[in-house]
């Protein structure tokens, strides 16, 4: 065999190598990102870092206030417009007596640090970090002096069946047949969603059906409410309860 060919084999055999090596390169996937800001989370809950079964475990100061309100000047207002009235159809209001009784500031982390699937509401968490989301906790609970609501964290009781049909008579007309929120309807928010579901405890869902939310179009729906919109029994509210759970998605 002449030089030439024995060459020209070689030539061959050492581009092939070359292609090989960019190939499995090109293929070699890139290192996991590291998650947003958990060495930045104390001991507590592994998600959020706070203690779990508390209604309220984070201070609010003057100086926590000033550096929260400035976070949701920059970050916040566009959606949830001044002060947590918020904006139809992009952004639930916050400044709510009901809702902030109800809303832990677990649950409140938890939201803004992971965000909402499937909605407007992005992750904050990487953004913010624990610090920034505390401080934006401590400007809404400045918004209204109200007590934390003593809820009821009890397992849901309700038949879902039975809860499909008042949902469908009652709560599809705000929140969607899917409980889709402002993507189905123009004047309700999405609490179908298993982002939020997983989230929202029994007791938060049982105080907002009952109670309303106040400062939305969100009325009371339990008895023996003077505005109720319907009246529901504690059973209603555990079949609705038990629907929602049922069918997240």
């Amino acid at each position: 065999m002449s030089q030439k060919i024995i060459a020209g084999f070689v030539t061959a055999f050492l581009l092939m190598g070359c292609r090989d090596q960019e190939r499995d390169q090109e293929q070699e996937p890139a290192g996991e990102a590291p998650a947003a800001n958990e060495e930045s989370l104390p001991e507590g809950d592994p998600a959020t870092g706070l203690p779990s079964g508390e209604m309220r475990t984070v201070e609010v100061t003057d100086a926590k206030i000033a550096q929260g309100a400035e976070i949701y000047a920059r970050n916040c207002v566009a959606c949830h417009a001044e002060e947590g009235a918020g904006r139809l159809g992009t952004g639930p209001a916050l400044n709510s007596a009901t809702f902030l009784a109800a809303a832990s500031d677990d649950f409140l982390f938890r939201t803004i640090y992971r965000g909402r699937s499937g909605t407007t509401m992005p992750p904050w968490g990487a953004v913010l970090g624990r610090d920034g989301i505390e401080a934006v906790i401590a400007y809404m609970r400045s918004w209204r002096d109200v007590e934390p609501a003593e809820l009821d964290d009890s397992p849901s009781t309700g038949d879902a069946e039975a809860g499909a049909q008042v949902f469908r008579q009652i709560c599809a007309a705000c929140h969607g047949n899917s409980g889709a929120g402002y993507q189905e309807t123009s004047n309700g928010t999405a609490i179908g969603r298993a982002a939020f579901l997983s989230e929202a405890s029994n007791g938060y869902l049982r105080h907002i059906i009952k109670h309303g939310k106040t400062n939305t179009p969100m009325r009371p729906f339990g008895e023996p409410e003077a505005t109720a919109v319907a009246n529901l029994t504690d059973e209603q509210i555990e079949n609705v309860i038990a629907y929602l759970r049922a069918n997240a998605w």
